[in-house]
């Protein structure tokens, strides 16, 4: 029998206190993700031969002027599911984080295992820890990205959509591929206008 195809993993935080401990425990409690890269910073991150692994534990405050939006992107880019970890934990931040793009949220006061529930839950393979905060949780879509979908669902293209709203064009793609991955998730696939307005309508999204 064919063993399961192990999660490739990297960890990013500019504390190495954090990145040593945190990779210890992957190499000691989790052979199911193969750690294949351990960086302190942004730029060694993206420049390991490695990248982009399947999932990605990030720290949201490193040291280089990137913004949180364009590191997310640019992962998601190259293929790599993020979580993102902190000690902030506010609720403008936790939006902000899930919102550019982030599998999951998980604030640094929790156990190393919970993060690496979060990373198995990003890659699909297993549910995410209780209380871990999630870009499929039904509670953390917001008011304006319920705005931006049903505009969308009244036949606005996420330009217009933008426009209505004084957003930007990504910030309304975004949250409409927010919402199609969740419904990915759930297995009921929402990739074009049609699917996504009936799944939307299912679940009383619109108004």
């Amino acid at each position: 029998m064919n063993a399961e195809p192990r999660i490739s993993l990297a960890i990013v935080d500019d504390h190495h206190l954090v990145l040593d401990g945190l990779g210890t425990w992957v190499v000691s409690n989790a052979p199911d993700l193969d750690l294949v890269i351990s960086a302190d910073s942004w730029a060694r991150l993206i420049h390991d031969p490695a990248f982009p692994p399947d999932v990605v534990i990030m720290d949201y405050q490193l040291a280089e002027p990137i913004s949180i939006e364009a590191r997310l992107g640019l992962c998601r880019a190259a293929g790599c599911t993020v979580v993102v970890m902190s000690a902030l934990d506010d609720d403008d931040t936790v939006q902000r984080i899930l919102s550019a793009g982030a599998a999951a949220f998980v604030a640094k006061s929790r156990p190393a295992a919970e993060v690496i529930g979060a990373a198995r839950a990003a890659a699909g393979g297993a549910d995410a820890p209780a209380g871990i905060l999630s870009s499929f949780d039904d509670d953390r879509f917001t008011p304006t990205e319920l705005e931006m979908l049903n505009l969308y669902a009244d036949g606005n293209s996420p330009v217009e959509v933008a426009l209505q709203l004084s957003a930007k064009p990504a910030d309304v793609r975004r949250a409409l591929d927010r919402f199609r991955a969740r419904y990915r998730r759930e297995g009921r696939p929402a990739d074009d206008r049609e699917s996504l307005i009936r799944r939307a309508a299912e679940d009383g999204y619109l108004t």
